[in-house]
C-alpha cells in the first residue's frame, strides 16, 4: 500500500472513530437528560406545581427531539467515513494489495431488518420519549 493510501485510510478510521464514540456519548448524554427531566416532572407533580411540571415535560419533549436532531447529523458524519472506507477497501482489493479483510463492505452487505439498526432503535426511544413527556404535560394540565 502507498504512503498516502495509509495515511488516507488512517485518517478515515480515526474519523469514524471519533464520530461513532460521539454517537454514543450522545445517546448517553441524552439519556441522563431524560432521567433528570424526569425527576423534575416527579418531584413538580409531587409539590402540586403545575406549571413547573407542564414546562419540564414541554423541555423533555423538546431536548428529546433536539438530541434527535443532534444524532442524524453524527450518523451523517459516521457515513461519511464509511464512504470513504468503502472507496479505499475497493482500491486495495482492485490493485491485489490486500483483499483479505474488508470490513465496511461487509458489514453493508450483512442481512438484517432495519429494526435492528442504531438508527431504528435510537430514533425510536427518542421519539417515544418525547411523545411521554408531551402526554406529561397533558396529564399535568388535566389533572390540576
Amino acid at each position: 500500500m502507498r504512503e498516502d493510501e495509509a495515511e488516507a485510510q488512517t485518517y478515515a478510521w480515526n474519523w469514524f472513530a471519533l464520530h461513532a464514540g460521539q454517537r454514543l456519548q450522545l445517546v448517553n448524554f441524552w439519556l441522563v437528560a431524560v432521567a433528570f427531566f424526569a425527576t423534575a416532572f416527579v418531584q413538580a407533580i409531587a409539590s402540586h406545581i403545575t406549571s413547573v411540571a407542564v414546562g419540564v415535560s414541554v423541555a423533555g419533549a423538546v431536548a428529546s427531539l433536539a438530541f434527535m436532531r443532534l444524532d442524524r447529523r453524527t450518523r451523517q458524519l459516521v457515513q461519511v467515513a464509511e464512504t470513504a472506507l468503502r472507496h479505499l477497501e475497493a482500491s486495495r482489493t482492485a490493485s491485489g494489495i490486500d483483499d483479505v479483510i474488508e470490513l465496511v463492505r461487509a458489514s453493508q452487505q450483512a442481512q438484517r431488518s432495519w429494526l435492528d439498526s442504531y438508527r431504528a432503535i435510537i430514533q425510536g426511544m427518542q421519539l417515544l420519549v418525547a411523545a411521554l413527556f408531551v402526554l406529561a404535560a397533558v396529564y399535568a394540565l388535566i389533572s390540576r
